[in-house]
């Protein structure tokens, strides 16, 4: 508790404020003080004490001054010092309603902003929910900074341009990049020449698929042959026959073609019949049909291995193989083309072994057409040294295949026009990649993945953070809602709060709730809400918006565990609320009086403290007073019920002084006309008003009264009362809030003095 303010200096009009007297605070401390005279400055220093920043105190230090800030109090026993801009303890078990506290947490002015919606989140939700709140906010800012870092990091990193550094980061690595590399930038040169020499390229042939000559697949077969038919003796009659005559190689001939000219078995040299010719017959089994076909088979195999496989047929073999190699050196400038070494000589020599062991054969059948020819085991050789030639072939024209695939691309690219900027644009991407695994890139390629992961990392957290929030906030919302609405219930509102909630607006949590009037849902609105549209500034009065922040206030102290050991200050908790709010407050202060450890209220109305002071509740109460005393506000002893008795003289004599001699300060002259008219017309019609009805109430109901109601003997005053009333209300906080800066004339205050006094007979 605070027992005492041992001294304040040099903060603001505490220029040396020191204790004198019995000044000691109680459990329920009130402080009467006119405006201006440091009740906000106190609460600076309380709020510094409860936060430890300094800055509540130095923003505040007097002006003109060079000494330092200091504060001493006596708190709970213990002295509690601010000296060199630093307290010796802090004590946050203090909370503090005040125009801070509104401008803060409820509203500023006509609007309710999201700053506002985010500190009374925090008001609300209290210790653990504050806590799980600033862990959200700091995985925020750590969000935050970790996308400035992702930017820093990613503009060190070079991409090809139209490609997402996410994909560039997906890369891997290519073992061969260098020679991919070269062989891109050979193609590119060759795609430049051939776009060069399209003509050409069009015009010029493809390569030619080779075939080896067949060796005669019916060689083997026809020396193979033998006539069955033939009698056992016939061949070698008629080799004896053309022996004897002398026939030589033209025998068999002409033995074969004479007999054709047999006819009625007569023989046609002789006319003798030869039907039982031995040798005729003979002549006529060798000479049969099947032998003829044998013979001309045999007599063509010559013929056919050289017209299959002699000289001229592989000549033309190697021309295209000759060909085939001129068009590669062509083709070569504009693309890559490996041609399978084929070695004609090789080819040449294995055919010519088995041409010369064909024709070998082809003889010695044609020397006994009859008889089977068997190969030898060379010529069986040769034929398969030939045959296995055709694997060679296969390569080959694969390799052809190959070869013309890519002619054919030449062709097609130099018909359709290239896009040599595409292959560019390939070269440029190998040497990204290539690029993109050196140290230095990779370096930074890590640092950046780093941040992402960190980042990750940091929106889980704040992910499963806002979840226990979410679930923290729920009950306690709607409790705090019914709280303030029963608050408001006993301030005889209007109004209540509906849908209260929390939000995530810009990624930090903050309060949203709505106001409810006549059952109609209204939103709180803010500075961009456009002219015409029902919301806080056009829906709640002054007063209602007062009693609006002291039931946050109130229901934020309901629902706080360590009431008990709260200090609780209040600065003008009734300035700009309803009259008719005077006695429901005064009730609130003094039950938070008994359930927490100390209530301070800091005021400018003296009858307000005294309707607290002189509650039938017992409590431990001290009345104090804060006024100016040479160039330094000082905390006095204060006799509450002197002042507050007196009123009505004390305010006639300031008006009377300032009239007569132009003596006092012309605010607290101006502020002394409307209280002393109230006292004035309580004191002629007693009864007739309420203590909570001001001026402004008084005048309301002379104009309203009937001819036989006492009020209508006022009504001869009632247009200077309104003329009174409308010029110093000006200089009243809870009906103008810069009030204290209202511009405020000496002369025309002194005319308004006199008609003042004038209303109870005066000069």
């Amino acid at each position: 508790m605070i027992e005492k303010f041992i001294s304040i200096k040099n903060i603001g009009r505490f220029r040396d404020c020191n204790s004198r007297g019995d000044v000691a605070f109680r459990k329920l401390t009130l402080v009467f003080a006119e405006n201006g005279q440091g009740k906000t400055t106190l609460c600076a220093i309380l709020r510094s004490l409860q936060s430890g920043q300094q800055a509540f105190i130095s923003e505040r230090k007097t002006l003109g001054t060079i000494d330092l800030p200091f504060v001493q109090i006596r708190l709970s026993g213990n002295t509690v010092s601010f000296e060199n801009d630093t307290w010796s303890v802090i004590h946050p078990d203090i909370a503090i309603f005040d125009s801070v506290f509104i401008h803060d947490n409820v509203y500023a002015g006509d609007y309710v902003d999201h700053n506002h919606k985010k500190n009374l989140y925090r008001v609300i939700v209290g210790t653990q929910g504050v806590q799980l709140a600033r862990q959200i906010e700091g995985l925020d800012g750590q969000i935050r900074d970790a996308n400035t870092n992702i930017r820093t990091k990613a503009a060190s990193i070079e991409i090809p341009k139209g490609m997402t550094l996410d994909a560039y980061m997906a890369w891997q690595s290519i073992d061969n990049i260098e020679s991919e590399i070269q062989q891109k930038k050979y193609e590119i040169a060759n795609r430049q020449r051939a776009m060069e020499k399209a003509m050409e390229i069009r015009g010029k042939d493809l390569l030619a698929k080779i075939a080896l000559p067949e060796f005669p697949s019916n060689f083997l077969q026809i020396i193979a042959k033998q006539l069955m038919d033939v009698v056992a003796d016939a061949e070698s009659r008629v080799r004896q026959q053309i022996s004897a005559h002398n026939m030589g190689h033209q025998g068999e001939t002409w033995l074969s073609q004479g007999i054709n000219f047999v006819a009625n078995d007569k023989c046609p040299f002789c006319g003798q019949r030869i039907d039982v010719n031995e040798l005729i017959t003979a002549y006529r089994a060798h000479f049969n049909a099947s032998y003829k076909t044998l013979k001309i088979e045999v007599e063509q195999l010559n013929q056919h291995i050289i017209n299959a496989i002699g000289e001229s047929i592989l000549n033309t073999l190697q021309q295209k193989l000759s060909n085939n190699l001129t068009l590669v050196e062509f083709w070569k400038q504009f693309t890559e083309i490996v041609l399978y070494e084929f070695v004609f000589d090789d080819v040449l020599a294995k055919y010519a072994e088995l041409r010369n062991l064909a024709l070998v054969l082809a003889q010695r059948k044609q020397q006994s057409p009859t008889q089977c020819i068997l190969p030898e085991p060379t010529f069986q050789a040769a034929l398969d040294a030939v045959t296995g030639l055709s694997q060679s072939v296969d390569t080959y024209n694969s390799a052809i295949d190959t070869a013309n695939a890519r002619i054919n691309e030449q062709k097609r690219l130099v018909q359709q026009g290239s896009d040599i900027n595409a292959m560019i644009k390939e070269l440029e991407i190998l040497e990204f990649k290539k690029k993109r695994f050196e140290p230095a890139v990779v370096q930074a390629c890590s640092e950046y993945q780093d941040v992402l992961n960190a980042k990750t990392v940091f929106e889980q957290q704040k992910a499963e953070t806002r979840e226990q929030l979410d679930q923290y906030c729920e009950q306690i919302l709607q409790n705090y809602q019914q709280t303030i609405n029963t608050y408001l219930d006993q301030f005889n509102t209007g109004f209540r709060i509906t849908n209260a909630r929390h939000l995530y607006t810009g990624g930090t949590p903050s309060s949203q709730y709505q106001i409810l009037i006549n059952n109609n849902t209204v939103d709180l609105g803010d500075s961009r809400t456009q002219f015409g549209i029902p919301c806080f500034k056009t829906t709640l009065s002054s007063g209602d918006r007062s009693a609006l922040a002291l039931a946050f206030f109130l229901a934020a102290l309901s629902h706080d565990a360590q009431i008990g050991s709260k200090i609780v200050v209040l600065d003008d908790p009734f300035t700009s609320q309803d009259r008719f709010r005077r006695t429901c407050t005064q009730q609130l202060l003094r039950h938070l009086a008994d359930v927490s450890e100390q209530v301070i209220v800091l005021s400018h109305d003296s009858h307000f403290l005294r309707l607290i002071w002189e509650d039938d509740t017992p409590s431990d109460i001290k009345v104090l007073q804060m006024c100016h005393t040479g160039d330094s506000t000082i905390i006095n002893e204060w006799d509450i019920d002197a002042e507050t008795q007196s009123i009505y003289i004390k305010d006639y004599s300031v008006l009377l002084n300032f009239y007569r001699r132009h003596q006092g300060i012309p605010l607290n002259v101006v502020r002394s006309i409307r209280p002393f008219i109230e006292g004035m017309l309580r004191a002629h019609f007693p009864g007739r008003f309420q203590p909570n009805e001001w001026l402004g109430n008084f005048i309301d109901k002379i104009r309203n009264a009937s001819n036989t109601d006492g009020l209508s003997h006022a009504k001869a005053d009632l247009s200077e009362l309104e003329a009174i009333n409308n010029y110093s209300k000006k200089y009243h906080h809870e009906q103008n809030s810069n009030a204290d800066s209202e511009p405020l004339s000496s002369d025309e205050l002194h005319g308004f003095v006199k008609r003042t006094l004038r209303l109870v007979g005066g000069p």
